[in-house]
């Protein structure tokens, strides 16, 4: 089953746009959560409940910061949101940790949201030989050339690698799951990766991922 034509533009709800990024914190590994331009938490996922509200409401969460480290992520927070870019943060000190914030802006019918990750530097990958970097040139390269095709593989590959199940890829594009981990199975061969968060990583590092959600935005405007 083909995908739906992308040249028929509708616009979703806002609601179920904002459900499908809700799903994608809620599988991240990453502490994550997504706020208002008004600085109104929206969603936090599980891993942010579990690091840093154990012993803070999720209002009261940001005032519990050092105020120099929340100025900081505010000024970076504008940024993105102004500029419609992402941003890296590092050497983010929280709870005695040191952590590197990603921040990027998301709309959703012309309202302004910023998605926030949070990457523990002990756990991160240290970039040195630039293998995030050259990935993320070959990924671009291969979304561009599956763009040109008439199938649903563009849609399944950017859905994929933004975080979401094959289920929801299915219910979104109308493919089978089969036909989903098909096309991922394909890039796999000819991109060589180990897995999702070796995608979601090096889109992170080389400040790509946004590319990524732009894409799938324009998915979930067919999907009506």
């Amino acid at each position: 089953m083909c995908a739906k034509d992308r040249s028929q533009i509708a616009v979703c709800s806002q609601t179920e746009s904002i459900q499908y990024f809700v799903e994608m914190l809620n599988i991240s590994s990453s502490p994550s959560f997504v706020r208002d331009s008004h600085g109104k938490l929206v969603h936090t996922n599980s891993r942010f409940d579990q690091v840093f509200l154990t012993n803070n409401e999720r209002n009261s969460w940001f005032a519990s910061i050092p105020v120099d480290t929340g100025m900081e992520l505010v000024r970076s927070e504008l940024r993105a949101l102004t500029s419609r870019v992402a941003c890296l943060v590092s050497n983010v000190q929280i709870n005695n940790e040191v952590w590197t914030v990603f921040i990027e802006c998301m709309t959703f019918n012309d309202d302004l949201f910023s998605k926030w990750v949070f990457i523990k530097d002990s756990d991160s990958i240290v970039d040195q030989l630039g293998r995030y970097k050259a990935f993320s040139v070959r990924m671009d390269r291969y979304i561009e050339k599956i763009s040109r095709a008439a199938s649903s593989e563009w849609a399944i590959i950017n859905l994929y690698s933004a975080g979401l199940t094959h289920s929801t890829i299915s219910k979104i594009t109308g493919v089978e799951e089969q036909t989903s981990k098909n096309a991922v199975s394909k890039m796999k061969r000819e991109l060589n990766f180990p897995d999702r968060d070796y995608i979601i990583l090096s889109s992170i590092y080389s400040l790509n991922y946004s590319k990524i959600i732009h894409n799938v935005i324009s998915v979930l405007k067919l999907d009506c």
